[in-house]
C-alpha cells in the first residue's frame, strides 16, 4: 500500500513542476523530456504496483476461505505458524517506516510549499571569487561566478574549439545584446576574449548586487544561469561601472547599455570585463529570472 502511495505522490510532483513550469527552477529546459519520460515510467509503476496490490489482496481473501473448509485444529495450527514466520520485527518496522518517511516528505513539500527564486543573499553564501583562484583540489565542488565557464564540463581542446567557434557571432559586432538565449555564450566569449570587446556596445540585463572591494561608481548585472542542472547553477554577469557614486540596492532588476572595457578587480586578483553605464533603466523581474546554456555547437 505505502509503495502505491509514495508512487502516486512521487508522480504527482513531477506532474505538477511540469505543469506549473517550476521545472525549469532546477533543469535546463533542454533536458525537460528526461523528466517528462519519468512522469511517464513512474505512472505505468504506479499501476503495475495496484495491480500486485489488488492481486495479493485477491489471493489472501481465497486463502482465507480455503483454509475455512480444513479441521478448526489444522487451521488454528497452520494461522499461528504462519502469523510466526511473517510477523515483521519492531526494528524493521521502523527502518520501513522511516524509509517511506523519507521520500514521502520531500513527494508533498515539493508540492505545497513555493519554489524560491536565487537571487543575491545566495551569492553572499555561497562566496563572491572566481573558482580558479581557490584551493583547485576540487574543481567540480566549486561554485561558479561571473564566467560560465563550460571547460569545467569538457576537455580543454574542444572548450577551446567551441570557444573560438562561437566567439565568431559576437567578435565582428559593434552593438551587442544579450538575450536570454544566448546570455551565458555571449559572456564566455566576451570574458575570453575580453581585449577584443573594448569599445564596442554592449545592452544587457539583471540584478544588481554589490560585490566586495567594488568603488562606490561600481556593481555587478547578474543572471543565475544553469548549465546542466540547478547543482552547477551560477550567479553570472558584468560588473557595470558608472560615471558617477551610485547607491543601488541588491536584486533591483536594470537594463544597462554602455561601452566594453576591461578593469582590475582586487577581490578576485584579475583583469575582467567592466560594461561603462551610458544609460541605463530599470526593469521588471522577468517572468523567468534564470538563463540556461542553450547549444553546445
Amino acid at each position: 500500500m505505502f509503495k502505491v502511495l509514495i508512487l502516486i505522490l512521487t508522480t504527482n510532483l513531477f506532474f505538477m513542476l511540469h505543469v506549473t513550469g517550476n521545472i525549469s527552477k532546477y533543469i535546463n529546459m533542454k533536458y525537460s523530456f528526461l523528466s517528462a519520460s519519468m512522469i511517464v515510467i513512474l505512472f505505468i509503476l504506479t499501476v503495475v504496483e495496484g495491480i500486485k496490490l489488488w492481486s495479493s489482496g485477491d489471493k489472501k481473501e481465497k486463502h482465507h476461505d480455503c483454509a475455512c473448509s480444513h479441521d478448526h485444529h489444522e487451521h488454528k495450527h497452520h494461522h499461528e505458524h504462519d502469523y510466526d514466520k511473517k510477523k515483521p520485527s519492531a526494528g524493521k518496522k521502523i527502518k520501513k517506516f522511516l524509509a517511506y518517511t523519507l521520500v514521502v516528505i520531500p513527494a508533498i513539500t515539493g508540492v505545497i510549499f513555493p519554489v524560491a527564486t536565487l537571487d543575491s543573499q545566495l551569492v553572499d553564501a555561497k562566496g563572491f571569487s572566481f573558482p580558479t583562484l581557490e584551493d583547485g583540489s576540487d574543481q567540480y565542488g566549486t561554485h561558479q561566478v561571473l564566467n560560465p565557464d563550460m571547460s569545467k564540463f569538457m576537455n580543454q581542446a574542444d572548450f577551446t574549439d567551441l570557444v573560438r567557434k562561437e566567439s565568431k557571432s559576437y567578435i565582428p559586432k559593434n552593438n551587442i545584446t544579450l538575450t536570454d538565449k544566448d546570455y551565458l555564450v555571449g559572456l564566455e566569449v566576451m570574458y575570453n576574449f575580453s581585449g577584443a570587446f573594448a569599445g564596442k556596445t554592449l545592452t544587457m540585463n539583471g540584478f544588481t548586487y554589490n560585490g566586495p572591494g567594488e568603488q562606490p561608481n561600481q556593481l555587478f548585472l547578474l543572471r543565475f544561469g544553469i548549465i546542466h542542472c540547478v547543482a552547477d547553477s551560477g550567479a553570472f554577469g558584468m560588473m557595470i561601472q558608472f560615471p558617477k557614486n551610485v547607491h543601488i540596492p541588491n536584486d533591483q532588476w536594470y537594463q544597462a547599455t554602455g561601452t566594453m572595457d576591461t578593469v582590475y578587480y582586487p577581490q578576485m586578483k584579475t583583469k575582467i570585463p567592466v560594461l561603462k553605464v551610458t544609460s541605463y533603466k530599470i526593469i521588471p523581474k522577468p517572468k523567468d529570472p534564470y538563463v540556461y546554456r542553450n547549444t553546445l555547437n
